[in-house]
């Protein structure tokens, strides 16, 4: 934009000062006109108009918005309507979206609902805290827009364990294994998030919480706020982050204030200031009679949600198991996982020689017994690696943002065998080391496991020392974005 600028600067141009008014989007509507006077043509002015609209398309909108300060000439490119749909549709994956209805353009609902529109393209959300106020479970949030309303929304993604039924395990007859068929939706009764067009107008300050239409409760009431991310060199291992730092991330911020971060120092200067991978939602109850609040504050609560990059969950033909997953936690029922595959780190949690598998002691007449076999031709580069497992939402043993699993190298180096029983005929089983701790997650430690690798889309962990399997599926996030 600003080359775009300088060009048209360059020949001589003097423009008479606009008003000062900066250029954010929610006064793209107030009339610019300034007064111009050349000593030479432009030559981006003298460009046919097809040729200014095809240079448009590759300005972001700040950058139009800046635009129509400079000429009537370009304001009126800047602010042809086509240019902005593609603002709308690049920032809500997962659906199509038409028409701009019930906005009057695609200009005004691209403002209506700036600068909340990274919530929508992020997709997936998790927070410190669960809607509860449980400091060890966390929240797993869909973001999406209605076209039907004109809203951004966010959903709880929760899932039930379903109906059990017991199998006994041909390889250990001493283990039962309970199935696991997850039934997956969101809970649509009470959004997390709803921000209504216009909802930055009101306010007109990036420091101010914005209110929200949310709650099934009378008198439960909540806010949102953007963040101000903490660059890393001000980031110290004294300090409580979110999110926490096993979870790659771009940014992080504060998860600890004596005064439920109320302080400026929480909140973003401008907007160019404002963290588009974290925010804050304030929830608390009001009582008040005659549908008039008191305002006062009961139970108030903070929660700090973040975002992962679509590049350590999206599956790709070097990546296949990496995804956001569910597993089967027994009595805490179903937690949602996030599954990075990556290199091969040293030096590993633990010495992969101090976990030997029980099969390493048995001989050839046990019925468990089975030699190790070669990786089969072409999933060398597949089944490579290490692969982590971790908690988006936790329990009271291991709470979120922690490992529940690792699989140090689930290539060559760390396969313990190619299962030939009738349940996981076929699937290679790695080494891997499972985390249980106590409750509040005390005293926790990395215990012996084995990772059984189904398929992409499914997979179980034994874990030796509680004589357990867990299984695990993937979530497609890309299903709950519609709106249906």
């Amino acid at each position: 934009m600003d080359a775009l600028i300088r060009i048209f600067r360059s020949r001589k141009m003097v423009m008479s000062d606009p008003p000062d008014r900066s250029p954010a989007l929610p006064h793209m509507d107030s009339p610019v006109a300034p007064t111009l006077v050349y000593a030479n043509p432009s030559s981006l002015s003298l460009l046919p108009a097809e040729i200014i609209y095809q240079i448009l398309t590759f300005l972001p909108p700040q950058s139009l918005v800046a635009l129509t300060t400079t000429s009537k000439l370009l304001r009126a490119h800047a602010l042809v309507d086509s240019l902005w749909s593609r603002f709308v549709r690049d920032n809500v994956p997962g659906q199509p979206v038409l028409e701009c209805y019930p906005a009057e353009s695609w200009r005004k609902l691209y403002i209506s609902l700036y600068p909340y529109w990274f919530l929508t393209r992020k997709k997936i959300w998790f927070s410190d805290k669960a809607h509860t106020g449980s400091n060890w479970v966390g929240n797993l949030v869909v973001m999406r827009y209605d076209p039907r309303r004109a809203c951004i929304e966010g959903f709880r993604l929760v899932a039930k364990q379903g109906i059990h039924s017991f199998e006994a395990w041909d390889w250990n007859p001493e283990v039962i294994i309970h199935t696991f068929d997850p039934h997956i939706g969101l809970f649509m009764d009470d959004p997390v998030v709803k921000i209504d067009r216009g909802c930055y107008e009101q306010h007109n300050s990036v420091r101010e919480e914005v209110m929200m239409n949310t709650g099934v409760s009378r008198g439960v009431r909540s806010m949102l706020s953007l963040c101000h991310g903490l660059e890393p060199h001000r980031q110290s291992n004294a300090m409580t982050l979110w999110p926490s730092r096993i979870i790659p991330a771009n940014e992080r911020v504060r998860n600890e204030s004596r005064h439920l971060f109320r302080g400026e120092g929480h909140r973003p200067s401008s907007l160019s200031d404002a963290s588009e991978n974290t925010f804050r939602i304030r929830k608390w109850v009001e009582f008040g009679g005659l549908g008039i609040p008191l305002g006062v504050h009961i139970g108030e609560d903070v929660m700090t949600f973040s975002t992962v990059s679509d590049e350590y969950y999206t599956p790709t033909r070097e990546k296949p198991w990496q995804g956001i997953w569910v597993g089967d936690y027994s009595g805490h029922g179903c937690e949602f996982l996030l599954l990075i595959q990556g290199a091969v780190i040293s030096p590993p949690l633990a010495p992969l020689s101090s976990f030997e598998s029980p099969l390493q002691h048995h001989d050839e007449s046990d019925p468990r017994y089975q030699p190790t076999l070669p990786v089969p031709e072409g999933e060398d580069g597949l089944c490579a690696g290490r692969l982590e497992a971790i908690k988006l939402t936790g329990d009271p043993n291991v709470p979120r943002g922690e490992f529940t699993w690792v699989a140090e190298d689930i290539g060559p180096a760390g396969l313990l065998r190619v299962a030939n029983e009738r349940m996981f005929r076929g699937s290679r089983v790695v080494r891997s080391l499972g985390h249980s701790a106590a409750r509040q997650f005390r005293n926790d430690k990395f215990i012996p496991a084995q990772l059984i690798m189904i398929n992409p889309n499914t997979l179980a962990q034994y874990w030796e020392d509680f004589g357990h399997v867990s299984f695990y599926h993937r979530v497609k996030i890309d299903d709950y974005l519609k709106c249906t």
